[in-house]
C-alpha cells in the first residue's frame, strides 16, 4: 500500500520503518518538509496535503493537540480513505487531557469527515513498534473504528509488521483503548520500566458449551 504517515517525530519513523519492511511505500507529511528532509535523509517527505492526498491509507502519528491542526491541512484530501489515530489524549505536562464521554479517536472523526478512523498502535512505544515483539512475544494493539473493512486493513497492517490486533469493537470503545496508553506511559515513565514493556492478550481456551442433550439430562 502506499501509507502517508503524517509526522516525522518517533512514532511515525518507527512505523514507517516496520511498514516498508512489509513492503508498503513510505511518504511522510509534515508542515516544513525542506527542514524535515534534512533531518531524514533518504525519506520520501512531502506537506501534509500532497502526502495525504498521494496515499491510500493515512497514519495521523502527530502529538494529540496537534491533530486537529493536521486534519486540517490535508484540505479534505482524507475523504474516504482510512485515517488511523495513534494520538493519546495527553496535554503539555502529559496528563489526561479528556473525559470519558468522548475519546480523542472520536474527536478527529468528526473534523476527518468522510475518513475511516480507526484507533491503533497508541498502547505501543515507538521502539517497539519496529518489529511489533519484544523478545518471542507479539505486543497486542487495540484497534476500534466503525468501518469493519477499514479495521481488518488496519488489522493486516498490524500483523505484517509483527503485532497482535485486537478489535475491540466501534469507534466509541476508543474511549477504553486510550486509558491504556496513558497507562504504558506512567509504567515506562512514571514507574521508571523504561520502554522495553508492552501490552499481550493471553487467550486460554474457551470451555465447551453442553449440547442440548446434555443439557436435557
Amino acid at each position: 500500500m502506499k501509507i502517508a504517515i503524517i509526522g516525522t517525530g518517533n512514532v511515525a519513523k518507527s512505523l514507517g520503518q516496520a511498514l516498508s519492511k512489509a513492503n508498503n511505500e513510505i511518504v511522510y507529511g509534515s508542515r516544513k518538509p525542506e527542514e524535515a528532509k534534512q533531518k531524514m535523509p533518504g525519506a520520501n517527505v512531502q506537506s501534509i496535503e500532497e502526502a495525504a492526498r498521494n496515499s491510500e491509507l493515512i497514519i495521523l502519528a502527530v502529538p494529540y493537540e496537534a491533530a486537529k491542526e493536521a486534519v486540517k491541512e490535508m484540505k479534505k484530501a482524507e475523504e474516504g480513505k482510512i485515517l488511523v489515530d495513534v494520538s493519546n489524549p495527553l496535554d503539555k505536562n502529559w496528563r489526561w487531557a479528556k473525559g470519558f464521554n468522548e475519546s480523542a479517536a472520536e474527536e478527529i472523526a468528526k473534523h476527518a469527515k468522510g475518513a475511516k478512523v480507526v484507533k491503533a498502535f497508541n498502547t505501543v512505544f515507538a521502539e517497539n513498534m519496529k518489529t511489533g515483539m519484544l523478545g518471542q512475544d507479539r505486543i497486542a494493539t487495540f484497534l476500534a473504528g466503525d468501518d469493519e473493512q477499514a479495521k481488518s486493513t488496519v488489522m493486516n497492517l498490524a500483523k505484517a509488521i509483527g503485532m497482535d490486533p485486537v478489535d475491540v469493537g466501534s469507534l466509541e470503545k476508543a474511549r477504553y483503548i486510550e486509558p491504556a496508553g496513558l497507562l504504558m506511559i506512567e509504567l515506562g515513565y512514571g514507574k521508571k520500566m523504561g520502554t522495553a514493556i508492552g501490552l499481550k492478550l493471553l487467550r486460554g481456551q474457551q470451555p465447551q458449551q453442553p449440547s442440548q442433550q446434555q443439557q436435557a439430562h
